[in-house]
């Protein structure tokens, strides 16, 4: 990742709720073209697959990770939820995206938001709202013509939220979490952080509506980026101190470390450390190749590996 996105704030990543993890698979790697950057499973339901994708290191900002839930039904999103998260591309690519989508069975419509961003706007195979957005940085201009590697996606752009109403989840996203307040358009608030990836947030103003309900093709949580522990608990005192948050004791996750809570207008929100990273327990070149296990849950292993579908 560019050095000047090293230290930003923004976006750490975002994660959705599938049912069938190698279809998920063959979806981001297959079609999307992204990397899987690391095979494990969740801490707290081992029977089930976490699987990361993103980047080649899994770079905050460029990671989506994936939650296989056994026997889920279809979510519904509504207010207080993440009903989009969008990724970069570069310049003068969505024609080329729109027909790669198309060859592979994938439906896509192209839309422009209201701060006259061209999207083209998909669903994962489990429903989960994605969009590509043409975005300009260094490594955009050196896109060639026509290989899959020249309109690699760039981690994410941003993500959308659903709120009935401006409430003081503004207020954190600014004083706590360095976004600034860029655009206001047709009830939708734009925020920076930076022109990185994962630097942007967009609050959609809904009014009274129903609230969303977990399940397939849904975003459980956003991820919000902490340089380390220390960072974090600077942020953590201002929304208790300020806000009055109740936030969750910190949850080790081995590639991060992070809290939770729910922002007042009832998106799940997470802090997550960028580090360790993902090559904590494997090289570079072998990212996603092995199931990793925590340690508390390495002696499971055998029975783990019996439970879990295959995924290669």
């Amino acid at each position: 990742m560019d050095s000047h996105y090293v230290n930003a704030r923004g976006l750490h990543h975002v994660t959705t709720i599938i049912s069938d993890v190698r279809r998920s698979a063959d979806f981001y790697v297959g079609v999307l073209g992204l990397k899987r950057v690391k095979k494990t499973v969740c801490y707290d339901d081992p029977g089930s697959y976490h699987v990361y994708y993103g980047d080649d290191l899994g770079n905050p900002g460029a990671v989506i990770s994936t939650l296989a839930w056994n026997c889920v039904t279809p979510g519904m999103t509504g207010a207080g939820e993440v009903v989009q998260a969008a990724f970069r591309i570069a310049p003068n690519s969505l024609d080329w995206w729109a027909d790669r989508l198309e060859s592979s069975g994938v439906s896509s419509r192209l839309e422009v938001s209201p701060f006259r961003e061209r999207m083209l706007c998909f669903a994962d195979p489990d429903g989960t709202a994605l969009s590509l957005i043409e975005t300009w940085d260094a490594k955009s201009g050196q896109a060639g013509q026509n290989s899959m590697a020249d309109r690699s996606l760039r981690g994410l752009h941003g993500v959308t939220l659903n709120v009935r109403e401006e409430d003081a989840t503004i207020d954190i996203l600014q004083k706590v979490f360095d976004f600034q307040l860029v655009s206001q358009k047709d009830g939708t608030m734009r925020f920076l952080a930076h022109d990185g990836p994962g630097g942007t947030i967009m609050l959609r103003m809904i009014g009274k509506s129903s609230r969303g309900r977990l399940g397939g093709g849904t975003i459980r949580h956003v991820a919000f980026r902490s340089r380390d522990l220390d960072d974090r608990s600077q942020m953590v005192e201002k929304l208790r101190s300020t806000y009055g948050i109740v936030v969750s004791d910190p949850i080790e996750r081995t590639y991060l470390n992070a809290v939770g809570f729910r922002a007042p207008c009832g998106v799940l929100f997470e802090i997550a450390t960028d580090g360790p990273g993902f090559t904590v327990d494997e090289r570079r070149e072998q990212l996603g190749e092995k199931l990793q296990l925590p340690a508390f849950l390495e002696e499971r292993r055998v029975e783990l590996q019996a439970i879990l579908p295959p995924l290669d």
